[in-house]
């Protein structure tokens, strides 16, 4: 097996840095189906790039393939353990085959890494889906791209991607920290989910028990300010960089907030969005919204919403939650995949007077709460382990 020499200054003593396709225990490292043909209803379920976020595969609106075209591809048809690579716009994201997706595919902007029996045995597959989850990777990564919104990363380049490996007995205690950081990530996760629904439910609750005072109706426009999205790179040169969030973040989000972004653009400071924003972004079926906790650039075919107060923000939050299948009739464009501003600015709403919402805010604002904890904790383990990885606190995301 070959070494890179490339950041070979990286290598504590007795790490190794290794190309990613030569890496002990990586059997092969596969793109996907490069000619699907038509869907097909009953066929073969292949996952796409944007069908991957957050570690895991969304399942509702996955494309088929032919039986016929499966066979022609079955390098890429998926074994459990596999590990799911984009190459197309966020690079380097990942996902684990998990056994109900044996012998799925997938399409040409996802590589595929699977792993020797010896490989699984030995953690090298939670080490290279963590080590792709560094700086250091997407860094390399995005520099061997285009760097655009939309950049693609040819699988030569993912295989030449230098992976560092330590002396084994080390590598196996900064696995067993993995393992116990993705568990109490995990839990996190949970919490942060359940707590996103019990808020939902107190509202729905809240709303029956109020509903001799949600008789007045007004346009969003009257209680909110409404701007729309703008590519990624539109924005005016100069300033500082901000986080850029794409309708799929948050079409994608499995919680009420986001408070990261995958892709950054370059303007001035009053260009994003304040903390506190609503994110409202459509796609077929339904209307997703959710609450920025920093500071964003809003994408091309999604909405940003501010509010005067945590009241109304409460308020507004959950009505757009529990009107995200009517809100379809304010999107536009092909499938309805990006929002009509000035259909969703005379959308009607159901408002209360102040006191109601207040009353509202008071239950939903401790929820919204634990949930920012929640990630935050799991931003700190991540940030535990990658340092222990590179040897950088600032190591990865």
């Amino acid at each position: 097996m070959k070494r890179t020499d490339r950041e070979a200054e990286f290598d504590a003593p007795g790490w190794n840095t290794w190309r990613l396709a030569e890496v002990p225990g990586v059997e092969s490292v596969s793109y996907g189906v490069v000619s699907p043909g038509r869907h097909d209803p009953e066929g073969i379920p292949m996952i796409r790039a944007g069908d991957i976020a957050n570690g895991v595969v969304g399942e509702g609106n996955l494309a088929r393939i032919a039986p016929a075209v499966a066979l022609k591809n079955r390098r890429t048809s998926l074994r459990r353990n596999d590990l799911l690579v984009v190459l197309v716009g966020r690079l380097g994201d990942t996902a684990v085959a998990r056994p109900h997706h044996h012998d799925w595919n997938v399409a040409r902007s996802v590589a595929v890494i699977r792993f020797t029996p010896d490989g699984l045995a030995d953690g090298i597959d939670t080490w290279i889906r963590w080590w792709l989850g560094t700086d250091r990777a997407r860094d390399l990564l995005r520099a061997r791209s285009a760097g655009a919104e939309h950049a693609t990363l040819p699988l030569g380049d993912l295989k030449q991607l230098p992976v560092s490996l330590p002396p084994d007995h080390l590598r196996a205690d900064i696995l067993r920290t993995m393992d116990l950081a993705e568990r109490k990530m995990a839990l996190n996760t949970r919490i942060a989910a359940h707590a996103t629904e019990l808020a939902d439910a107190y509202f729905s609750r809240f709303a029956v028990a109020h509903a001799h005072t949600l008789i007045r109706k007004v346009p969003v426009d009257e209680v909110s300010r409404v701007i729309g999205g703008v590519p990624r790179g539109s924005v005016l040169e100069g300033g500082e960089p901000l986080a850029w969030v794409s309708p799929k973040e948050v079409l994608n989000s499995r919680t009420a907030h986001l408070d990261r972004t995958t892709e950054t653009t370059w303007g001035p400071l009053d260009a994003a969005c304040e903390p506190g924003a609503l994110l409202v972004a459509p796609r077929p079926g339904e209307v997703r919204t959710v609450v920025t906790a920093i500071p964003v650039v809003p994408g091309r075919g999604m909405l940003a919403v501010g509010t005067e107060s945590e009241a109304d923000r409460m308020w507004l939050l959950h009505v757009l939650r529990a009107k995200r299948e009517t809100l379809v009739t304010t999107a536009q464009g092909e499938q309805a995949r990006a929002m009509s501003r000035k259909a969703f600015s005379k959308f009607p709403l159901c408002w209360p007077d102040v006191v109601v919402r207040e009353q509202f805010a008071s239950l939903a604002l401790p929820l919204h709460a634990r949930i920012l904890v929640a990630l935050r904790e799991n931003h700190a383990l991540q940030e535990l382990v990658v340092s222990e990885m590179t040897g950088h606190p600032e190591g990865g995301r």
